[in-house]
């Protein structure tokens, strides 16, 4: 990844955990259980600093971990909503950025290979 990619990637991850923190705070908020949230925000914390980013496999380690995790929180939402964890989302309508597009092929990939709860 070039240190331009790098830059961009990390202010991408900067407003992914703003997001991911207000949404923590809006679950502790209203007393939902934050655990598996902050391991993921965590794991995208590490991955705004551009400097971890040079290190390219473990930046991809750390990628697809925090991607499971977002997944585990899904998964755990969903369940704590009542809804059946094992139902397959549909895809959102709209273009991905293309910034994006190869994080959001990888998590469909990765969600599409099924996680029994």
């Amino acid at each position: 990844m070039s240190p331009e990619d790098a830059q961009q990637f990390s202010r991408e991850a900067q407003q992914r955990l703003a997001d991911a923190e207000a949404l923590r705070r809006e679950l502790a908020k209203n007393g939902q259980p934050t655990r598996e949230l902050d391991k993921a925000i965590e794991n995208l914390r590490q991955l705004t600093n551009p400097n971890f980013l040079a290190d390219t496999r473990a930046a991809a380690d750390l990628r697809a971990k925090t991607i499971e995790g977002f997944k585990d929180f899904e998964f755990g939402l969903r369940r704590a909503m009542g809804e059946d964890s094992t139902r397959v989302m549909l895809e959102r309508a709209g273009e991905v950025p293309p910034a994006y597009k190869q994080h959001v092929e990888e998590y469909y990939r990765a969600i599409g290979k099924g996680k029994k709860p």
